[in-house]
């Protein structure tokens, strides 16, 4: 294991190296382009008809969405604890984010590599309540809140029920799952597809790994406001997560190493981008409608996002290389509580530091000769 997860640590190294080399942004886009749309499809593929299905795995999109709802609704607690008010362009930002995860690039190749195909169909199972949470409840949530800032009372949203459903049921990952479900179903699997399509296949699924660490590596920005602000959130929502998933763990008395791990490792995921994308259609309108009043922080909700894969996938591989712990309780969960001690550490720290900044600022300003005569003449 610890093998794997230092190659994984030299991966992600390498695409810090080489990000000098991808600084255009078409580039890295197409990286992740690849990524979800032929790699993680192809592995799930691979997964699904290499193994059999059980009938209780029906449910998994259920407990996902379940999920999804409780972060959602807790949500507040987090910006409460940062000291971010719910209705500012940030906290109404935060409010998308935060419950929303994107297990396939963060999550899925290392569930696949350390756990085995038959977690990785669990992960795409749970992944897809995930997906109709983000792609619906979300996106109506968007609306909510610019009609709320905007002051409109009654407005139909402009986005169809149809364009909802075609976003959920054309992304490949989601077609992937439909014809694997649909082939076991009536009774095929892996022996009953042609040698060379496996074979093809098999080789894009290979891709997986050392593409998503690289990418990681390359989105990888290291900036002082990331420190004061970004890191410290993305500690109190993993923190707040962790938690959650333990006391589940300890509710249901599960006690294997390996389901505790994917259950945790799922916990840690990413944000997702799909809540940026319904937040970007808002502030489009905003902007055609030339208002004022902005509902969301989009310049913040980037940055965010884009933080936050690197800092998932970097948080899960230092939670593999002590997972022999994994099964011990207290362990969890003074885990999850030093991540919440440290991100409000950090936070009050970052606070601290801006104050400083504008005393400091407001005491050079007081020996501005410029400023003495605006003021005082």
């Amino acid at each position: 294991m610890y093998s794997k997860i230092i190659v994984f640590f030299l991966l992600i190294f390498l695409g810090i190296f080489l990000k000098k080399k991808f600084e255009g942004k078409p580039e890295k886009v197409g990286i992740k382009n690849f990524i979800l749309n032929i790699s993680l499809p192809a592995t799930i593929f691979i997964s699904f008809v290499s193994f059999k299905v059980h009938l209780e795995y029906i449910f998994l999109p259920l407990v996902g969405i379940a999920f999804n709802i409780f972060i959602f609704l807790i949500s507040p607690l987090i910006l409460r604890l940062a000291q971010i008010q719910r209705d500012s362009q940030k906290g109404r930002t935060l409010f998308m984010l935060l419950s929303s995860f994107a297990p396939g690039i963060s999550c899925f190749p290392i569930i696949d590599e350390f756990l085995g195909s038959e977690f990785l169909i669990k992960a795409s199972l749970l992944d897809f309540g995930n997906k109709i949470f983000v792609l619906v409840f979300l996106l109506g949530f968007s609306f909510h809140l610019h009609r709320i800032t905007q002051g409109i009372k009654k407005k139909k949203n402009k986005v169809s029920l149809k364009s909802i459903l075609k976003n959920i049921f054309f992304e490949p990952i989601n077609i992937v799952l439909v014809v694997s479900v649909s082939m076991l179903i009536l009774g095929y699997n892996l022996n009953d597809l042609p040698r060379i399509l496996i074979n093809f296949v098999t080789r894009l699924k290979e891709t997986l790994s050392p593409l998503v660490l690289i990418f990681v590596g390359l989105s990888i920005m290291f900036t002082k406001d990331a420190v004061k602000e970004i890191i410290p959130l993305l500690l109190l929502r993993a923190g707040i997560c962790l938690l959650i998933t333990t006391a589940m763990i300890r509710l249901f008395n599960i006690n294997d190493a390996n389901e505790i791990t994917f259950l945790l490792l799922l916990s840690l995921s990413a944000v997702s981008f799909w809540p940026f994308a319904h937040m970007t259609l808002i502030d489009n309108m905003e902007k055609k409608a030339k208002v004022e009043k902005k509902t969301f922080d989009i310049g913040f909700g980037l940055n965010f996002l884009a933080y936050s894969l690197p800092f998932s996938t970097v948080t899960i591989l230092l939670f593999l290389s002590n997972s022999g712990r994994v099964t011990s309780p207290s362990y969890l969960f003074s885990v999850s509580i030093v991540m919440l001690v440290l991100g409000l550490l950090l936070l009050y720290a970052g606070s601290i530091t801006s104050n400083k900044k504008i005393i400091s600022t407001e005491k050079k300003k007081k020996w501005n000769l410029t400023y003495f005569i605006k003021t005082f003449l």
